[in-house]
């Protein structure tokens, strides 16, 4: 990988704070890091100017290295406002003034954003008030065009929910590095409800801040052993438990979410369209009779039907435990097998006509009273069937 080699180191800033004791002075850089402790050595300098500094001296890096780079734009680049500059940008320029080489990428990166800063910071030349309307109307409607993705959202909450979890753990690290209940990294992921899908950026990036602290504690590495020299072993090891709890409970958050999941809501369907293909006779003019809609049938729990050709009275019962009945396709489902019986009608006219001229219990005492054989009733909708009451 290329680098951009350091420049000459600038003199470490010294912080009056009693934290020091516990992250210790600004990050130098005597020996350039291996390449695969590179990101987890940045991500500790990172955290120590985060939790130290600010915007101001964000800008007063940059202006400083453009400074020692003696470019032109350094004079330019201090009238930038200090909230427009990122902080990363900064930081990297800081550590590059105290040693760090900078790899060709990381070069890029503030370079392009030096010059994107300088761009939107040009003096504005003076527009008539027709032009300027017209250039702020262009402009909000670019703005308007602007949009985030649901991904870049989600993103973002991650990012900012790694970021409350470091804030968690420098107040572990300052409290003296003991393990408490006080310290619940699923508390926060919950809080946040990050996307599961998405929690595993977290757990990767303490499992390899795990690795960091095995190592320390393996004492193989001098420089990294001392970079971690502010700590005792013992507080070392409580490091690698709260980040075994990070990765722990990214894990129970994902399964927590499972069950915590509901299924999805079926779409009710109507009545009618669930008796839609219900087989039925909507009118016997020999007998005068008029079929009920199929639809009457759906949510009913007891109806009496009357089947034209083999003069079947069928009186349909519901089953105790889903209390109502339904039509699926051209069958009645939901039914007693055993209650729900029908009886072959000697005198249709008169049988009928008494049947449906009383109500609940003396329709069905009437049918009792029948005398003809009882045989069950299968549910089938048929183009003989008249639906004589549901209810």
């Amino acid at each position: 990988m290329k680098t951009a080699q350091a420049l000459k180191p600038a003199k470490p800033l010294h912080i009056r704070s009693a934290d020091t004791k516990y992250l210790g002075e600004e990050p130098t850089w005597k020996f350039q890091p291996e390449a695969e402790r590179r990101v987890s050595r940045l991500a500790n300098a990172f955290n120590w100017y985060n939790y130290y500094l600010g915007k101001k001296e964000v800008k007063e890096f940059v202006a400083d290295w453009l400074d020692r780079h003696e470019d032109k734009n350094a004079k330019a680049f201090r009238s930038i406002p200090e909230q427009s500059i990122p902080s990363t940008m900064g930081w990297l320029c800081r550590m590059n003034t105290m040693g760090l080489d900078l790899t060709e990428h990381e070069l890029l990166y503030i370079e392009n954003h030096v010059s994107e800063l300088l761009s939107k910071n040009k003096p504005a030349k003076k527009l008539s008030a027709q032009a300027q309307a017209s250039a702020d109307a262009k402009a909000e409607q670019q703005a308007e065009t602007v949009r985030i993705t649901i991904q870049d959202r989600l993103r973002e909450k991650v990012s900012e929910c790694a970021g409350e979890i470091d804030g968690m753990f420098d107040d572990f690290v300052t409290a003296g590095a003991k393990m408490s209940a006080d310290y619940k990294p699923i508390t926060l992921i919950r809080g946040m409800n990050i996307a599961p899908q998405m929690v595993n950026t977290i757990a990767d990036d303490w499992k390899k801040r795990v690795a960091e602290f095995e190592e320390v504690l393996e004492g193989k590495d001098a420089q990294l052993v001392e970079g971690y020299s502010p700590w005792t072993k013992i507080q070392i090891k409580n490091f690698v438990k709260f980040a075994e709890q990070v990765i722990a409970d990214c894990g129970n958050y994902v399964q927590i979410k499972k069950v915590e999941r509901k299924p999805r809501a079926k779409k009710a369907v109507s009545p009618e369209k669930l008796a839609s293909k219900f087989k039925f006779l909507k009118e016997f003019a020999e007998l005068k009779l008029k079929s009920e809609a199929p639809a009457k049938l759906v949510g009913a729990s007891e109806a009496w039907l009357y089947d034209t050709k083999k003069r079947k009275l069928i009186h349909v019962v519901a089953d105790t435990h889903a209390g109502t009945v339904s039509v699926k396709s051209s069958s009645i489902v939901g039914m007693d097998t055993v209650q729900s019986q029908q009886k072959t009608l000697r005198k249709p006219a008169e049988q009928l006509k008494a049947l449906l001229a009383g109500g609940k219990p003396a329709s069905r005492k009437y049918f009792k009273d029948i005398k003809a054989t009882e045989t069950k009733y299968n549910g089938r909708g048929n183009e003989n069937l008249i639906i004589l009451k549901a209810y």
